[in-house]
């Protein structure tokens, strides 16, 4: 796995299921979050307590078939439609939860903007009032989300500390290789007080890992967002990542590469470059990482959330 600054081959492309995924799709969905109390066996997602129900995502996808941004078969939308569907609204019960824990509000300026914005599109006016006021509640979050002031650093490293990837970003360097045992062998070394990019340069696979010393970083640091690893990574390095504590070694983590000795590196190590994508979007940052750390509960007849690819997928 190389930088992103190249061809990497560890690296590999999600493409987004369902044609229909439009903007407009986007804007509409996100904003059908009926936010309350699970019950479990009437919520087709649910987060930290936030859910929507069954009933409101069947109603959600019947006005988005009567505006034509979906097709049902025989009454009903296809698995990846459907999925696709659940992960719009999934997150915009992140973000509704990410807008309150930063004490940002939705204000009438947000709502009004968004609504001479929308009334600019032709296709707004085919859409039911439902929908249209979705559209507006969402688009109107995503503002005041945007609104949203990084963390304060200490806050930026006790975050860290517990959960790395709660921060929307992740800092990471590996040793690639062919063999379990030989990760194993690897991860004793380190633990026994081995360098890690003098191990990268005697044991990876990698392409110049003994330069690099296995960082994963581009040409803005060494910290990258998760959003990409979500994106770009192979998903079963990326789950090893997620779960990696700061400062030590863990592993084997398989991939369609080999075995990885994934370590996300200590805090110190990584202020930096971690602060200075938190100052571009930290919002949406926070959002894909409360997705990515918290309990996400989906309906069995749907699927279920992967945090490394940051989808709901079939079970």
């Amino acid at each position: 796995m190389s930088s992103p600054t190249s061809v990497s081959h560890s690296r590999r492309l999600h493409r987004q299921s369902g044609a229909f995924v439009t903007a407009l799709l986007s804007c509409v969905v996100l904003g059908l979050v009926g936010c309350g109390s699970s019950t479990v066996a009437n919520d087709a997602i649910s987060l930290n307590g936030d859910s929507v129900s069954i009933e409101s995502f069947e109603k959600t996808i019947t006005q988005l078939a009567d505006a034509k941004q979906i097709t049902l078969e025989n009454g009903v939308a296809t698995g990846d439609d459907a999925r696709s569907v659940l992960g719009a609204m999934l997150r915009g019960v992140a973000t509704s939860q990410i807008v309150k824990q930063y004490n940002e509000s939705v204000t009438t300026e947000d709502n009004d903007a968004v609504l001479a914005r929308m009334q600019q599109d032709p296709s707004f006016d085919a859409l039911g009032p439902d929908l249209k006021d979705l559209i507006l509640s969402m688009n109107a979050s995503d503002l005041a989300l945007a609104r949203i002031k990084a963390p304060a650093e200490k806050d930026v490293a006790a975050m860290y500390e517990q959960s790395p990837a709660s921060l929307g970003a992740l800092c990471v360097q590996h040793i690639l290789v062919k063999e379990s045992a030989t990760a194993d062998k690897v991860i004793k070394l380190l633990n026994d007080g081995g360098d890690f990019k003098k191990l990268a340069g005697e044991y990876s696979i990698e392409p110049n890992a003994g330069e690099t010393g296995g960082v994963l970083g581009s040409a803005d640091g060494d910290c990258l967002l998760l959003s990409d690893y979500q994106a770009q990574f192979d998903a079963g390095f990326t789950a090893g990542a997620l779960v990696a504590k700061p400062g030590v070694p863990s592993g084997p983590v398989k991939s369609s590469f080999g075995y990885h000795v994934i370590l996300v590196r200590p805090y110190a190590d990584t202020t930096l470059s971690l602060n200075a994508l938190l100052a571009k979007t930290p919002g949406q940052m926070l959002v894909v990482g409360l997705l990515a750390t918290s309990t996400v509960t989906v309906g069995s007849q749907y699927g279920h959330f992967d945090a490394a690819t940051n989808k709901i997928v079939a079970n």
